[in-house]
């Protein structure tokens, strides 16, 4: 039963089936050249008791699991081993996986603006003086924009939302 109170507080669906496709871009540095790649990616829900993200397409496609207890949520092609904070209010943290470096923190909350639409968004960050990760995500839709790389720097890795939608069983044929 707690299970599915945790998971009416969840910020996105995590209903199997519910998906967001991508445009992901992506930097590979060859010496004093830049090479820039972009394709689709795709990351559905899947399972029901224990939902996991089947990401495919894109840079280093991987499923990993969508996990949360009651002040954390951890959404594995996203977050990696490191949870975002609950609820998403501006100045939430959460501990690093580690223990070492701070954690995901809640920065803003802002308008961003994808190939999907316009979303009001929270703005997490995970910072280091190496690298930084941030992602946008949007309540009721799931993470709009996410972007990776050395600070000040052109993002190593950013993927954009193009679409998304939820489950739709596909309808059966009448005997």
């Amino acid at each position: 039963m707690l299970a599915l109170v945790l998971t009416a507080l969840l910020p996105l669906p995590l209903d199997p089936g519910t998906f967001w496709v991508y445009r992901e871009t992506w930097t590979e540095h060859l010496g004093a050249l830049d090479s820039h790649e972009e394709s689709e990616t795709r990351v559905e829900v899947r399972g029901a008791s224990r939902p996991f993200l089947l990401q495919t397409g894109g840079l280093d496609p991987a499923p990993a699991p969508a996990e949360w207890g009651e002040d954390w949520l951890r959404l594995g092609p996203f977050t990696g081993e490191d949870p975002l904070p609950l609820p998403l209010e501006v100045g939430q943290g959460a501990p690093a996986a580690d223990g070492a470096q701070p954690g995901w923190r809640v920065e803003a909350q802002e308008e961003v603006t994808v190939p999907a639409g316009t979303f009001t968004a929270w703005r997490c960050a995970l910072r280091t003086p190496d690298n930084e990760s941030l992602l946008w995500l949007a309540p009721g839709v799931g993470v709009v924009r996410t972007t990776e790389g050395q600070p000040g720097k052109r993002p190593d890795l950013e993927r954009v939302l193009l679409r998304w939608g939820p489950h739709h069983p596909v309808p059966q044929p009448s005997p």
